[in-house]
């Protein structure tokens, strides 16, 4: 039933964003992929004027990686744009049942594993990108099944499907390499049983990825992981590194949605958007639930905790404010915990994110120049922290009033 749901929402969306745009690529992101697939199309079937036409001989080029994906997805449909969003769509959608088995895997109980896969698979950022083209609901959903794999399977044969799925992550999004790598530590302990396991690591780190992320220690602006292959860290929008520029943690936090950046993106409808609302709720209900999550070794609790931090971090450290377009696998990740470990009841949750949206609304005032004040958003500020205000007030009444000591009279 998540699946069916999830795969029915991903392929409706993918087919009217698809008749709204015209069949066009959308953002320059897509563009590129759209030109790279046809041209390793074209070299598959012999058409392209390429001398290469094998798959072995484009590795390492500018257009492998999530290009060559589509690639294949529209050799083997024998289709187009179109049927290759269709095909990532549905892959994308298995990532809901991913979340439902992981929650049942830790013991969450049906309820929670259903409400666990429902969001995942419904999440509105996943949704669009997958309908433009992009790769983060295939990567998403490699990433949960990566971790399904850790927590469910031995330890030897968890660390091949992590090593599988690091090498393909490496070609598509380094950083998420780096999310599966940390959720495997997590996971290790020092005995005899997990030795077989270390040594597969072990080699595979030598021979297929350290090669590949030596020169992410010295976090280089431009890397080169095959000749003719850059990997940029500044992005499209330059960078804003939050540790040199900590005054960006406001368009991390409310970066609106989705490319645009720069004056006026303070608008109501970017403000609104469901997206960037779920991720500031997430964000407010993250410190209970991630505290949980943490104490939870044999479920997926501290394993995603690990590595959604080292995915954070990496990115934190290097797109900086840049991160809030690649903070969906994030915001899945988040959802995840919340609905899996966090106790407190809806009052209690809505309390929190009343109060979270409100200080939030309150610095992006006062932010500049990336979130530019409007007066819709100093009323919705107002607003907010009216709402935040009295929610507190009631609620801490009603707390006080129920732990006030009463009279004994005898």
């Amino acid at each position: 039933m998540v699946f069916a749901v999830a795969a029915l929402l991903h392929v409706c969306v993918v087919l009217l964003v698809h008749s709204q745009t015209y069949g066009h690529a959308l953002f320059p992101d897509a563009w590129g992929y759209e030109l790279a697939s046809d041209r390793i199309v074209m070299a598959w079937r012999g058409d392209s004027p390429l001398e290469t036409r094998s798959l072995s001989s484009l590795v390492g080029s500018a257009m492998w990686g999530y290009p060559a994906i589509i690639a294949v997805c529209r050799f083997v449909t024998d289709g187009g744009w179109l049927a290759a969003k269709t095909v990532l769509a549905l892959l994308a959608a298995t990532g809901a049942v991913a979340a439902y088995k992981l929650a049942l895997v830790s013991g969450r109980g049906l309820k929670r594993a259903t409400a666990a896969g429902l969001l995942v698979g419904t999440s509105p950022s996943l949704l669009l990108w997958d309908a433009w083209g992009l790769k983060d609901g295939l990567l998403t959903s490699l990433v949960l099944w990566s971790l399904l794999f850790q927590v469910r399977a031995r330890f030897s044969l968890a660390c091949v499907a992590t090593v599988l799925s690091i090498c393909t992550c490496l070609y598509i999004r380094p950083a998420t390499a780096l999310l599966l790598a940390a959720a495997l530590l997590a996971r290790a302990r020092f005995r005899r049983e997990y030795l077989l396991g270390s040594l597969i690591i072990a080699g595979a780190t030598a021979v297929f990825i350290l090669p590949r992320l030596l020169p992410l220690i010295g976090l280089l602006d431009v890397l080169e992981i095959k000749e003719g292959t850059p990997l940029d860290f500044t992005g499209g929008y330059g960078s804003q590194n939050l540790l040199s520029n900590p005054q960006y943690l406001v368009t991390l936090l409310l970066g609106p949605f989705p490319w645009m950046y720069g004056p006026g993106t303070a608008s109501p409808e970017r403000w609104l958007y469901l997206g960037t609302v779920i991720w500031i709720a997430s964000l407010a209900l993250a410190p209970t639930a991630l505290r949980k999550a943490w104490a939870d070794t044999t479920g997926v609790g501290r394993a995603a905790v690990v590595g959604a931090s080292a995915y954070a971090a990496m990115y934190i450290a290097t797109f900086g404010s840049s991160f809030y377009r690649q903070r969906s696998l994030l915001e899945c990740m988040l959802l995840l915990l919340v609905v899996l470990y966090l106790p407190l009841s809806p009052a209690r949750a809505m309390m929190r994110v009343h109060v979270w949206l409100g200080l939030i609304a309150a610095v992006a005032v006062v932010h500049s120049p990336h979130l530019t004040p409007t007066p819709w958003s100093k009323w919705l500020a107002v607003g907010a922290m009216g709402l935040a205000l009295t929610v507190v007030l009631v609620y801490g009444f009603r707390q006080g009033a129920a732990h006030r000591p009463r009279d004994h009279r005898t």
